[in-house]
């Protein structure tokens, strides 16, 4: 896998749709692949590979629970990965919804310890996503755990911590830093202190935090060439009510699907040579 060009993938979030139409959606719009929710029907999961195998276009996964309790949430993650494992995909990574941020340090430690060891049974690059609600919250919160948890990966979304904090984390650069050496994956959306995505990422009063983000990933890159390891991107702007609609008609001030494929230019041009 060549690691000089960073691959590119579109989501399902924005436009469902059957897996064969998605592909072939993304690549007319010029992705590498795609990333999308592990189906748990049997049958879809045979379609995802079969138009997988087809096409040749990269699959990424996301696999997660919502289960309250960390005991039957813990079993349907590891369910869904053992499916993955035998399902003859063979996905870039596998991206998780892991966690509950109201559950104590104990239950934390011990998924965090079930997922390092899945890494190693599955043989699947298995990451944790930066995001609200889970594992990895915050800032402050994530820190901790990657400390004690020195083989956990990551899927870098800074956007939820930024909300979390109501900042841009200029005073936690030690919890980035160490985000930022864990990540392996990237979803590309532009968040802000008050918001997980900006209105429209062209316009110029966002000019600051669109090129902080850009700051951010750059370092990732970096690391990641520096390794010999293939940089990917998920162009990750959200369907209302994730991007910001007109009162009444709902509609969105600006087409999400306008914004991934503005932001997959972006990645193309920034990183296309650096």
């Amino acid at each position: 896998m060549r690691t000089d060009a960073p691959l590119v993938l579109m989501t399902d979030w924005v436009a469902a749709a059957p897996v064969g139409d998605l592909v072939a959606r993304a690549v007319e719009q010029g992705y590498d692949g795609v990333e999308v929710w592990w189906p748990r029907d049997p049958e879809l999961q045979r379609r995802l590979g079969g138009v997988v195998a087809s096409t040749g276009a990269a699959l990424s996964l996301l696999v997660g629970s919502a289960h309250p309790d960390p005991a039957t949430h813990i079993a349907e993650i590891e369910r869904q990965l053992h499916d993955v494992s035998r399902s003859g995909c063979t996905p870039l990574h596998v991206t998780l919804h892991a966690g509950r941020d109201h559950w104590s340090d104990a239950d934390h430690d011990r998924l965090a310890e079930r997922i390092v060891e899945s890494r190693s049974t599955t043989g699947l690059d298995i990451l944790v996503e930066l995001h609200r609600s889970r594992m990895l919250y915050a800032a402050h919160a994530a820190r901790r755990i990657l400390e004690r948890h020195p083989d956990l990966r990551v899927t870098f979304d800074v956007s939820h911590w930024l909300v979390v904090a109501e900042s841009m984390l200029e005073d936690q650069s030690d919890a980035i830093e160490l985000a930022i050496a864990r990540s392996d994956h990237v979803h590309a959306r532009i968040g802000h202190p008050q918001g997980p995505q900006v209105n429209d990422p062209e316009a110029a009063e966002w000019c600051e935090v669109v090129e902080q983000h850009l700051r951010w990933w750059d370092r990732i890159v970096h690391r990641l060439r520096s390794e010999g390891r293939p940089v990917t991107f998920l162009a990750e702007f959200g369907p209302i009510d994730y991007a910001p609609s007109e009162p009444g008609s709902r509609r969105p001030l600006r087409d999400p699907e306008s914004s991934n494929r503005w932001m997959q230019r972006v990645l193309r041009d920034r990183y296309r040579s650096r």
